[in-house]
Order: structure tokens, then sequence, then C-alpha cells
């Protein structure tokens, strides 16, 4: 048995334990209400996060299906969980959102670089000319093309989509500018807007607003696209890696089956350059078809944006009339483009962009390349093509091919995408018959509006009587794809600008 002494002095040491370990235990109590406290704080943060990064995609949603009409606004919304509200500022060069999520008395905002493609490219046909100089854009013609075997001549020129122009605009006979192609759900009307004239004349006719004297859509420069360091695949890059300086990449290299370079069998149209030449082509897989077709199938990748130094041709002389072009990609070239051979999409969810840069100096002064030439220059053929174009100087038809023939073509062309030129859209498809002594040569024509005559497209000379009654026209028919209106079906790498055909968004900063 513990006597007195032993029994007082434990007493007051189980005291003292039962203290220390209240204490101890209140402590413990304290600290995980505090990591609670903590934990929900941090939950509700990524709450107000998730909220904020709602707020950004219900943006998305509503700048996807904006008119070209609307611009930008502030939004707001709820959830079971909270709400977001989001305030967009374009005041700057450059347009930001700023979107704060809120989750009980908890907010997270985020901030990101509103990206919007250039102004051409809400249009069917744009032409900037940056000449500077006095230019005309015309169509014309009259009925419907007479189809026989390969050729296909005659009928009125057709543009279903919105046209701006930076100078006047002529429409003369039965040539029509009209909607987008269904399903049109931005509502393009086939508006035709010109900062000089719009003269419509004949048949013709505008079947959206017509605004003369229009203001120009804001500026951009396509330099600051940085396209040389701002690809996906730098093409000739990776032929030179390879040691490849004329033909295929090896098997198994995965641009094998989509360029080809300075080929031997094209030794004409690679001598009428001065750079390398890349075809748009692949290794195997031809299947010829007709004039009428673009069978032979190529898969460009996804999201894919390519950089050629050089030419890029979309010419198969001995393969196929065609191809038909599976994926989503630009490809962007510091020479000319050369369309040659007709390009189709696979499927709904395909789309091209072709982007002809040019070269620049120090001064940023174009030096050469930036041309688009529609019009196979051996054979004067082109039937159809696909894609979102953009020439930082012309868009040409095969009288101006690089290669100096002057080559009646034998039919007029579909486009299902856009012109958009930095300079002048000049695709004149009319021709004459000259006759001296026996010998009757095909030339191109141009009527000039400011005259009232006809004359050679090349020498400029006025057409006699006799020779306009030989005049024959070709017609141009151009879709709008307003499919580059959706960031997720257009093509990536587009230049940009300050229109509304939002392409996403960038530069992603937790405030």
């Amino acid at each position: 048995m513990m006597n007195r002494k032993e029994q007082g002095f434990i007493l007051p040491l189980i005291v003292l334990l039962t203290i220390i370990f209240a204490i101890l235990g209140i402590a413990v109590l304290r600290m995980a209400e505090h990591e609670a406290t903590l934990t929900r704080i941090d939950m509700d943060k990524t709450r107000a996060f998730y909220l904020a990064e709602a707020g950004l995609a219900k943006l998305s949603e509503a700048l996807q299906v904006a008119t070209a009409t609307n611009s930008p606004q502030d939004l707001q919304g709820t959830t079971e969980e909270g709400s977001y509200y989001v305030t967009i500022d374009t005041n700057g060069t450059d347009s930001y959102a700023i979107s704060t999520g809120t989750y009980g008395s908890v907010q997270k905002s985020v901030r990101v670089k509103l990206i919007f493609l250039a102004a051409p490219f809400e249009n069917a046909v744009y032409a900037m000319n940056e000449s500077g100089l006095s230019w005309a854009f015309q169509l014309r013609g009259t009925g419907n093309p007479v189809r026989s075997g390969n050729t296909e001549k005659g009928g009125k020129d057709i543009i279903n989509g919105n046209i701006f122009l930076n100078g006047d605009a002529y429409f003369y006979e039965e040539s029509s500018v009209n909607p987008a192609p269904a399903p049109n759900l931005w509502q393009l009307q086939g508006d035709v807007g010109a900062t000089g004239n719009i003269n419509v004349l004949g048949s013709a006719y505008i079947s959206g607003s017509t605004d003369s004297h229009a203001e120009m859509p804001p500026a951009f420069d396509i330099r600051d696209m940085d396209y040389a360091n701002n690809n996906t695949h730098n093409v000739a890059q990776i032929f030179q890696d390879a040691g490849v300086s004329s033909g295929y990449l090896p098997s198994g290299n995965p641009l094998r089956n989509i360029f080809v370079k300075n080929p031997g069998d094209r030794v004409a149209e690679c001598g009428s350059t001065s750079g390398d030449d890349f075809f748009l082509e692949p290794s195997t897989g031809f299947d010829e078809g007709n004039a009428w077709t673009a069978k032979t199938p190529i898969n460009v990748g996804a999201n894919r944006v390519y950089y050629i130094d050089g030419d890029l041709w979309v010419h198969s002389k001995n393969y196929t009339f065609g191809f038909n072009l599976q994926g989503t990609a630009t490809i962007v070239v510091t020479g000319n483009v050369h369309l040659c051979d007709n390009l189709k999409y696979a499927d709904e969810t395909s789309m091209l962009g072709i982007v002809a840069l040019g070269k620049y100096d120090s001064w940023g002064e174009r030096t050469s390349g930036g041309n688009i030439y529609f019009g196979d220059p051996s054979f004067g053929t082109l039937y159809f093509t696909a894609g979102m174009m953009f020439a930082a100087n012309d868009f040409l038809f095969n009288t101006d091919s690089t290669n100096g023939q002057l080559l009646e073509p034998a039919t007029g062309f579909t486009v299902n995408g856009s012109f958009s030129a930095a300079n002048h859209v000049s695709i004149e498809r009319d021709w004459y018959t000259r006759t001296s002594g026996w010998t009757s040569t095909q030339r191109p024509a141009r009527f000039k509006p400011e005259t009232n005559k006809w004359v050679d497209a090349e020498t400029g000379a006025a057409l006699t009587s006799t020779q306009i009654n030989t005049l024959r026209h070709y017609q141009m028919v151009v879709n709008y794809d307003s499919r580059v209106r959706n960031a997720e079906t257009q093509p990536p790498g587009l230049p940009r600008g300050g229109t509304k055909i939002f392409a996403g968004y960038t530069d992603w900063e937790e405030l």
C-alpha cells in the first residue's frame, strides 16, 4: 500500500498530466479545425477557379456564334456552385478577357489574351490594294457554263458570301453576289463594301447591302505571325535534315505522304522559280480519276502549320487530277503558291489554310513572292479548289503564270473557301482570238472601266471590233466557307487581326 506521502505526490502528477493532455487535445482540435478551414478555403478557391474557367468557356461559345455586326460583350452567369463574371477589354492593340469566379465569399480571376482572325477572313473576296493605285474588281458573264468533254466555257460569275475591296467594284451582265451557302449560321447576306464606287450594271445584282466609300477594316501585319518560329513543321528544314534535295522523305517520316521536293519530272515548273519547290503530293495511293474529280487521298494531319521556304505547287503532273484532302492545316510559303490541280475536302471536319507570305527585307518591305497563281501552266485547267487563302501580294490567273505561258483555260473554276489578298484579286478570265495572216493566237483580255474599252491583258493594246466579237468568258464561283468562323473547325495559324472571328485565347494568367 502507498503511504500518504506517495499518494500526495501522485495526485498532483495526475492532475498535471490531465491538464497537459487537455491542452494538447484542444491544440489538436484547433489545428484540425484550422486545417479543415484551410482545406475548405482551398476547395472554395478551386471551385471559384473552375467557375472562372466556366466563364471563359461561355465566352468562347458566345464569340463563336456572334455575327459580324456584334462586338464582344461582357457576360455573367450562375451555376449550382456559384457565379462568374467576364469583362472584355478591346481598347488596346490586343484584346483581353478577365473571368472572375465566385464561390461563397471566395473569388478567383483568370486573364487571357483573345485571338481574332484578320479582316480578310470575314469575306468570300477581300482585296486590300496596298499599292494605293486606282484599281477595280470585276465580275461578269451570262447564263450557265456549257460543258463539252473536259472543257466548260461561258457562265456568269457568282460570289456566295460578302465582298470587301479597297478600290472600285464593277458587276456586269448577269454576275451576282449572294448569301453565304447554307447553313449560313452567321447570316451573311452577300454584302459588298468598297472604299471606292460600287457599280451594278446590266442584269447583275447584289442580294445584300452595299457600302460605297467605306472605311478600311482594322489593319494587320502578317509578319507579326512570325511563321518561321510559329509553326509545327518547318518543311524545308525537315528535308534538309534528312539530306533530301529532290524527291520524297525516307519511309517512316510523317511528311513522306504529304510533300515532295523538286521532283525530277517537273523540271519546267521548278526551273521557273528561284528557290526550292515543294509539291503537295503523297508518295503512294494515286487515283487518276478525271478532270472533274479529286480522288487521290492525302492526309495533312490535325492542327498543323507547315512553313515552307520556297514555292508550293498543287500540280501532280503525271498521276492525278486532284487530291481528296483530310485534316486541318495551314501551309505558309515564302515564295508563291501555284494551284493547278483540284482540291476537295474528304469530310466536314477538314479545312485548309494557304498563305503566300513572301520574303521581306530588314525594313519590312516585301521583296519577292506572296502571290497565288490559279490555273495549270501546262494544260490551262483548274476546276475546283478548297481553302481559306491569303496572298501577301496578288491573286493571279494562269495568264500571269511564272513560266510565261499564256494558255487559254479549259474551264472556269469553283472555290470553296475564300480569296484574300493584301494587294489585288486579279482573276480575269476573258480571252479573244488575234489573227495575223494565216496565224491565230489565243490571248487574254481585260476590260478597262475608265476607258470603257477591251484591251489585251498583257500588252494593253485596244481590241478591234473583230477581236471583241471573239471574246469568251470562263466562270468563277466562290462559296465562302463559314466554318472558319468557328474556332473548333478553322485551320490553325491563319493571319490574325482585329475582327470578330474568334480564334481562341492564349497567354493564360491567374490573377
